[in-house]
């Protein structure tokens, strides 16, 4: 079946008259009328698909026709200036007070290129950030002083040289012949979409330096790409927005001086608002892969600036709160540096998407000292988090919700708050994040990052783990576990599950479960107690012989470290310290390990050569090995131990491999775990009587009361 997305005009090949001069203050009408001939004929678009060479006059005068539409909306007007002031702000500053300089990311046309490093692992190419100059009309030479700081300057003719042709001659059959082959839309990675949106944006000022046959496949192309992810691309894709949204959108901008009706203009609106009607199934199709996540809030972005310029439609409410809840995705996944947790990608190679604020956030340190020497806070200190703290992305990103994202993603990147705190913790989304369709998990103690971070993909085989203590990150990699039946290894036969979550203001909990051959079952906890910067990681190996034997199960669980993380072992007990060279960030406790070294074990702990610290877990039947994480260096110096304790049932002391529980402590402030590894029963342990299947909670001493974080029956269903 032939598709197609517009009908080409009967007047295509007919000859028009030569272009008239362009009033560049005329009013839409009167720019309407200049482009019809005396007889009354329009210049029209050339057939979209399989174009067709114009003889040179047609071709001469629709170039001029596809550039004076343009001239009154190039990338700096749409994308700053009175339309998006509101939106992007300081992502374009405007000139100075001396008029002498104007913002960066329009000037070089940065927009359409954020997200594209965390995306694709490195900077954007030559010809991509070619391509988004070009996008942005950054013409340097002659005139460019005296359109500075002028929305609907007349364009300076590109005048390119014989090099720059070849060059830009190569690169489009190069991309021609890449985007002619039979990859489906919906297959097409999201960084190769981008590139789709980068050529259209460039398509009318690439019409002065590419052969018109070779402009007309380019601009062909596109409209195909354009009307085959319509009808391929799933619509709660990122390729459905980018493709059959914002592609469409921005050919529609682009060619605003041809008729409407020969333009994607409605078509691609609506591609926008099916994504977003998606909702909670579009943010989990595109957590599928988080590194695209950048991509598609920037790609909202300028699809929400473009709306009201390509038609009368603006983003609704609901469409925003869409927009703004893939921001809060965007913002809880960011390291401090910029980068994102859980990917490759470095800092380097994400700053533009950072931009350059207008203000710089300020710190506890110089806000404390302004307050001591001046009685109060500065300005700046009082604004708390503003948007000007925020550049690039993240500020542009920041306005569909301001009130939530601009102090959540400044509390990500490290900026401090000031006034009370309590409004400001008001103020920001919730602290936990776990989509099961994408298979990746946020848990924050609170959103100012120096408190720490804790981040988990599922996706895999393995788990994919990174954690942040502070500032430093202590743990990074793939956490893999290595089980063996009766001395025989056995081998995951199914996917990760998220079988329970949990979370309030004590604690964040998931417990995730992956089946083994055997019928062996691997459950494993991460729980983050929020105010006591502790983190508690456990297996437990369940096995379901049907021959009533007990096989002894050896568990071996490899824990990533971070670069430059050491381990420093202490001579007498099992505990560990990892340090940065500079300072203690973490202690580590082997809970199912004898606490002292000259005794027995049947859990034991080291790192080995490629930077892994190694639990290895012995039991039979059923096994449960947690790992006690600690990241306040406050308690580094204090007395600490832990034990484990007596779990009873009918008066009748427990095995291992039926119920276990821990406590740990550290000067003053004690924990306790119980994990029941059989099902639901009433079991006591220090006192404490429950029928639970796993229950922590702070223990006091001084009453020998339990203050409970949280509790979980054998259904799944957890009561803090």
């Amino acid at each position: 079946m032939t598709k197609t997305a517009s009908s080409p005009s009967p007047d295509a090949a007919k000859s028009p008259v030569p272009a008239k001069k362009v009033n560049r203050s005329a009013t839409k009408k009167a720019a309407k009328k200049s482009r019809k001939k005396k007889s009354g004929q329009v210049i029209s678009m050339p057939n979209a698909f399989g174009a067709e060479p114009m003889p040179q006059a047609n071709w001469q005068a629709f170039g001029e026709e596809v550039l004076a539409g343009v001239s009154g909306k190039q990338a700096r007007s749409v994308f700053s200036g009175d339309v998006a002031s509101e939106i992007a702000g300081v992502i374009s500053s405007g000139e100075n007070s001396t008029g002498e300089q104007e913002g960066a990311a329009f000037s070089e046309g940065q927009f359409v290129l954020f997200g594209l490093g965390l995306a694709i692992g490195a900077s954007p190419s030559e010809l991509q950030t070619k391509l988004a100059q070009r996008g942005a009309w950054s013409n340097r030479g002659a005139g460019a002083a005296e359109r500075r700081g002028k929305k609907n300057a007349p364009l300076v003719a590109w005048i390119p040289s014989d090099l720059e042709r070849e060059y830009w001659s190569q690169e489009a059959e190069q991309w021609v012949e890449a985007n002619s082959s039979p990859l489906s839309s919906r297959d097409m990675p999201l960084s190769q979409c981008v590139d789709a949106v980068l050529w259209a944006s460039a398509i009318v000022p690439l019409m002065q330096v590419l052969p018109q046959e070779l402009w007309l496949k380019v601009f062909s192309q596109l409209f195909q790409l354009r009307a085959d992810a319509a009808l391929e691309a799933e619509p709660t894709s990122g390729q459905h927005l980018l493709l059959a949204g914002e592609l469409g959108l921005t050919l529609a901008w682009q060619l605003a001086s041809l008729p409407a009706t020969e333009l994607p203009t409605q078509a691609s609106l609506d591609a926008v608002a099916t994504f977003l009607e998606g909702e909670a199934d579009s943010i989990e199709e595109v957590l599928r892969r988080p590194t695209d996540i950048r991509l598609v809030v920037a790609s909202l972005v300028r699809c929400r600036l473009l709306f009201p310029v390509v038609s009368k439609r603006n983003f609704k409410k609901r469409q925003l709160e869409i927009s703004g809840e893939l921001s809060t995705w965007m913002a809880v996944l960011m390291r401090q540096g910029g980068s994102q947790a859980l990917a490759d990608a470095d800092d380097s190679v994400t700053q533009l998407d950072l931009g350059t604020p207008t203000k710089s956030g300020s710190s506890k340190k110089s806000s404390s000292l302004k307050k001591s020497k001046r009685g109060k806070s500065s300005k700046a200190s009082d604004d708390g988090n503003p948007v000007e703290c925020l550049g690039g992305l993240m500020r542009a990103a920041s306005q569909f919700d301001s009130e939530t994202l601009v102090p959540a993603i400044g509390a990500a990147l490290g900026q401090s708050h000031s006034g009370g705190r309590l409004a400001w913790e008001c103020t920001l989304p919730e602290a936990m994040w776990h989509s099961e369709v994408g298979k990746v998990v946020a848990m924050v103690p609170e959103w100012d990052v120096r408190r720490g971070r804790c981040f988990l993909d599922y996706s895999g085989e393995d788990v994919r783990v990174e954690i942040v203590g502070g500032k430093p990150i202590v743990l990074s990699g793939t956490h893999q576990t290595m089980i063996q039946i009766d001395g025989e290894t056995v081998h995951p036969c199914g996917p990760w599950e998220s079988t329970c979550e949990y979370s309030d203001d004590d604690v964040h909990m998931i417990e995730l479960e992956q089946r083994f051959d055997g019928d062996v079952v691997l459950q494993r906890q991460w729980m983050l107690v929020r105010d006591d910067r502790c983190v508690m990681v456990s297996d437990a190996v369940l096995t379901n012989r049907r021959d009533g034997e007990v096989p002894e199960i050896v568990c071996s669980s490899r824990l990533p470290l971070a670069d430059g993380m050491e381990v420093i072992e202490d001579e007498e007990t099992r505990e560990i310290i990892l340090a940065d060279g500079k300072k203690k960030r973490c202690m580590v406790l082997p809970l199912a390990a004898g606490e002292w070294r000259v005794g027995p074990s049947a859990c034991q702990i080291s790192a080995s050569e490629d930077k892994h610290l190694v639990v290895q877990t012995r039991g039979r039947g059923k096994l449960y090995s947690p790992i006690w994480l600690d990241f306040q260096p406050d308690r580094f110096g204090r007395k600490r131990t832990w034990r484990t304790l007596t779990v009873a049932e009918n008066l009748a002391m427990l095995p291992a491999h039926v119920a276990c529980a821990f406590r740990v402590q550290s000067g003053s402030e004690h924990w306790v775990l119980y994990r029941s590894l059989t099902g639901r029963a009433p079991r006591s342990f220090m006192g404490k009587h429950l029928i639970a299947d796993f229950f922590a909670a702070r223990f006091h001493p001084g009453d020998g009361g339990m203050e409970e974080l949280v509790t979980v029956d054998d259904s799944n269903s957890p009561e803090g």
